[in-house]
């Protein structure tokens, strides 16, 4: 049996989401692993508190009818067990691919074939996210690794291909190509293959470069912070973009990565929330809500 492994990072806890990920579709000859990594308890005061006036809330607004979804009721840890992921709590040290570093002093990596690593406040819209991965030939956006170009330089023209007809080691959810940093691994809802995970260094994810903003950890807080409280995390992500250059000459790790969509942070699997919430568009303002707005059309939510 081929396995898939899944990495929540525990922090939001919503419910739709701890519900809906363990009844994505099973590929045959696979089976799958969920790990919530809890950086704080789901029955943690402040992380009640933070989603109350979401839940509260009577604003009929379709952004904030989606929170309302996410968080229509407080999780606890044991119904997240009953529903089928296996729970850790760790030291808020950071956020992202830090909890597969967490998870990887416990477990062995090499028994899974696939690993996604995945936020918890991501709104889950398809259960076949697996087996269209696996079994179904989707199509991807990858990009044209000689198209380089962009005031940061990490900008590429894409092309649209069968997810088979190159060897993928890494899909993320989506892509912009219009901002600078239009590839920049978002950490949020990203797939990584064991082949990967075998180049890094130490077979682990460097979470520990001191960017601009200095190192920031959290360990022993629950409290959530605004953008700009962990905004230093944001160098991790490229840190891990750097390793994708410079894996292999010439870019060639660039031929092994791809996207489920050519719209940020919305796809047909997920929508990925920011700081906690659908309805944040803090760094992709009208765009975003005009791209989920067509997508949930697309899917007939709305």
């Amino acid at each position: 049996m081929k396995k898939i492994l899944v990495l929540a990072t525990g922090w939001h806890f919503s419910p739709q989401f701890y519900e809906m990920m363990p009844k994505q579709i099973v590929p045959q000859g696979w089976e799958i692993d969920y790990f919530c990594v809890a950086h704080r308890l789901p029955e943690d005061e402040n992380t009640i508190k933070e989603k109350n006036s979401v839940r509260e809330s009577s604003d009929d607004n379709f952004l904030n009818q989606l929170d309302k979804k996410m968080y229509e009721f407080p999780i606890t840890t044991e119904q997240i067990e009953e529903f089928g992921w296996k729970f850790m709590l760790e030291d808020n040290t950071i956020g992202d691919m830090e909890v597969f570093n967490q998870w990887s002093e416990k477990y062995d990596y090499r028994e899974y074939d696939i690993i996604l690593i995945t936020h918890d406040d991501n709104l889950i819209l398809s259960d076949e996210l697996f087996t269209d991965i696996v079994e179904n030939n989707i199509d991807v956006y990858r990009p044209i690794k000689d198209t380089r170009y962009g005031v940061s330089n990490h900008q590429f023209r894409v092309k649209k291909t069968n997810i088979n007809d190159n060897e993928w080691f890494f899909i993320d959810n989506g892509f912009s190509q219009d901002i600078p940093k239009m590839f920049e691994p978002r950490g949020s809802f990203s797939f990584y293959k064991k082949e990967l995970i075998d180049l890094l260094p130490d077979n682990k994810f460097n979470m520990y470069e001191e960017g601009g903003k200095g190192i920031v950890t959290r360990v022993g807080k629950t409290n959530s912070v605004g953008h700009e409280g962990i905004s230093a995390w944001n160098t991790h992500a490229g840190t891990f973009r750097e390793f994708l250059y410079d894996a292999k000459e010439n870019l060639g790790l660039l031929d092994g990565c791809c996207w489920f969509s050519d719209t940020k942070r919305v796809s047909k699997y997920c929508v990925e929330g920011e700081r906690g919430f659908i309805s944040n568009n803090q760094a992709d303002g009208d765009k975003y809500i005009k791209d989920l707005e067509n997508k949930l059309r697309e899917i007939k939510w709305i």
